[in-house]
């Protein structure tokens, strides 16, 4: 009877999550004042303080001695950060291109877990190094509950699943860490940041797409609409993305320096370009230098694009289930590689010791190849770089990106045609 109702719950859930929504694109109009619309918060709190909750929605969940009960969730926890099902492992075995549903399959433990089971009281208990609070206990069971009944997000009892155990939360992007911003409709306004405190370097905000994006006093106003308008045209064709985007908090810190250290959150990360975002991240990052708008020409890749491509598999693939996706993108990878259809010509950013192999070229396909349709300008890209490019010559992943990015034509980089010298070549310093 239990797993029955864990079934329709975890159905329930699923319709909720995929609700849809619209929005259009346009930068010449009049917008209302910008509103605030309430989110949720990542911390939780019990209605009664030191109880265990969701009793009315679990009455079967049986008492199990404390430290038996961490072990068991650490444990689970730990198999689904290991589930292998949809790597790439390289021929040597050396290295792994993960993917894969994990944020689904961390929410089944969550759920099998609170469902069935609670530990027995304890004000804290220390396994390992780490010392572990009843409190947080109270804050991740209830988070858990609330997004069964609708009132929170799986997102929010990821993090504070992190916190109660201390698990993969020790970078300090971790959302944790960090309160997340207000979601404010902003129309194509760039406005004042209502900065949480610890964030009050960003003094620029807009929304689109479901997505905030914020920016420091270094960062142009036209970085932060240039990286709106291609958010919303990502989202256009499936604007139930949108919906799941914002409930899930997604935020792009731009930067404009030569990495993301120079963010309050990312200090000792040292990424030129940008990284995405997870369930559990506070942003994604992009740096504004590399963006293009009008008078600030770049050729090249776009990390706004590349980063919400990786963001929309981390946050939204993953919550959805979309196992579509991840039973057939390394085989089109692997394949549009091995038969030289994909030029692996470009470097990822790596730590020191680390060089580049299969795995890496195999983990970036995807996020490369739908950049290169996104912006659709001849040359930007090595290969993949317009969509009757790879429409005729991989058309695997042309089936594949078609399923969740627009057809609609859309002109990228504005004014960039005028520099277009023919043959993949920009002369940008032609009047």
């Amino acid at each position: 009877m239990i797993r029955f109702i864990i079934l329709l719950l975890v159905a329930l859930l699923l319709s909720l999550s995929c609700s849809s929504g619209s929005e259009v694109r346009t930068a010449q109009i009049s917008t209302p004042a910008p509103t605030a619309t309430p989110m949720p918060t990542i911390t939780a709190t019990p209605t009664t303080p030191n109880e265990p909750t969701c009793k009315d929605l679990f009455p079967e969940a049986k008492e199990v001695p404390t430290r038996e009960y961490v072990l068991n969730l650490r444990n689970a926890s730990h198999e689904v950060s290991e589930n292998s099902t949809y790597w790439y492992i390289s021929p040597s075995g050396s290295s792994v291109a993960r993917n894969g549903p994990t944020a689904y399959w961390y929410w089944e433990v969550f759920l099998e877990d609170v469902s069935t089971s609670y530990p027995t009281k304890f004000e804290a208990i220390r396994i390992g190094d780490f010392e572990i609070q009843w409190s947080d206990y109270l804050a991740y069971s209830q988070a858990v509950c609330d997004a069964v009944s609708g009132t929170g997000t799986r997102r929010q009892a990821q993090i504070l699943h992190g916190t109660f155990l201390n698990f993969r939360n020790d970078w300090s992007g971790h959302a944790s860490k960090w309160q997340p911003f207000p979601y404010i409709e902003t129309g194509p306004t760039v406005i004042e940041a209502v900065s949480p405190t610890g964030l009050e370097h960003y003094t620029k905000y807009i929304t689109g797409g479901g997505v905030i994006i914020v920016g420091g006093e270094e960062v142009p106003d036209e970085a932060l609409l240039a990286a709106r308008e291609s958010v919303i045209y990502m989202t256009s064709a499936r604007p139930e993305f949108r919906n799941i985007l914002k409930a899930n908090e997604v935020r792009i810190s731009l930067f404009a320096d030569d990495d993301t250290s120079m963010l309050p959150e990312y200090k000792d990360s040292y990424e030129p370009g940008g990284f995405s975002m997870g369930m559990t991240d506070a942003s994604m990052t992009a740096n504004a230098n590399w963006l293009c708008w009008t008078d600030h020409w770049d050729v090249g890749g776009d990390p706004v694009i590349h980063e919400m491509v990786h963001t929309i598999n981390h946050t939204v693939f993953e919550e959805i289930k979309e196992t579509y996706f991840y039973e057939r993108i390394y085989d089109i990878a692997v394949n549009s590689i091995e038969n030289g259809t994909f030029a692996t010509s470009f470097f990822q950013h790596l730590e020191e010791g680390q060089e580049q192999d299969i795995s890496n070229f195999v983990g970036e396909f995807w996020a490369i190849t739908v950049e290169g349709y996104i912006m659709n300008r001849p040359g930007f890209k090595d290969s993949h770089d317009t969509r009757e490019w790879i429409a005729k010559n991989d058309p695997q992943i042309f089936e594949l990106i078609t399923r969740y990015f627009p057809t609609e034509p859309w002109e990228f980089c504005k004014g960039i045609d005028a520099f277009y010298l023919g043959n993949g070549k920009y002369d940008l310093e032609r009047n």
